[in-house]
Parts: structure tokens; sequence; C-alpha cells
């Protein structure tokens, strides 16, 4: 969900539920599933990390998988993310935070992050908006 003060419910909660806005919202388009994969590209030529461009101007997100003993550094991004480790264990920035799948992180605005692979299946998703408002 976008930045907003506002929030229509889709009944997953016994809140109030504005059915019509809901559907007025909502897009029908259809095709094969191959249309609405979103394709990925090496993020800033680092090896291991792969950009997904979203769709929508909110976010984007960064896969990192990388293989024991390896590092990726990250230069800090204008808008603040999120990170999820899905797998395998590493260090967060040198060794100031232990990683393993499971946790997440938040990692604030242009700061820099290095992450190195402990484990031989580390994977790691970084959600993140790089367009200041």
């Amino acid at each position: 969900m976008a930045t907003s003060d506002n929030v229509v419910r889709a009944g997953l909660t016994p809140k109030l539920r504005d059915v019509d806005t809901l559907v007025s919202m909502l897009d029908y388009n259809f095709g094969p599933s191959s249309e609405f994969v979103v394709k990925g590209a090496y993020y800033q030529g680092l090896t291991h990390s792969t950009l997904y461009d979203t769709p929508v101007p909110e976010f984007s997100v960064i896969r990192t998988a990388l293989p024991k003993g390896e590092t990726e550094q990250f230069a800090g991004i204008k808008g603040p993310s999120v990170l999820i480790v899905t797998s395998g264990s590493g260090k967060l920035t040198g060794d100031a935070h232990n990683v393993e799948a499971g946790h997440v992180y938040f990692v604030a605005a242009d700061t820099d992050i290095t992450l190195t692979a402990e484990s031989s299946d580390f994977c790691v998703y970084r959600a993140f908006c790089d367009r200041v408002a």
C-alpha cells in the first residue's frame, strides 16, 4: 500500500468495509502470466544482486544471493529500505549484525551497507523506495 492517510479495507477485519470504492480501484487486466512477471537486471553492476523494478512507483526489490564467503557492498539509497533474510546466514555491515533466515532489518536512507555470506545459501531481499517526495 502506498503512503496515505486513507485505507480501503477488503474485509479481513471487522472494521468498516467500503466495497464500492474497493471494486472501483481494482485492475482487471488479464493475459498470460509471462506478461506480469517483473524482469530482473543486475543492480549497480553487482555480481550477486538483481533489481526487480516493479510497475508501481512506490517501491523496488533487490534480491541478493551470495555464495559462502562472498560479499556485496551497496551504496546508500535515497529512501528507507527493509531487508528480509529468506535463507542462510551472514553478516550485515561487517561484524555489526549476524543475520539469518527469518530476520528482518530496517536500513535508514543514505546508509551504505555490506552483506557477507556465512552459509552457501544466503539470500536477502531488500524492498526500497529511492524516490524523494
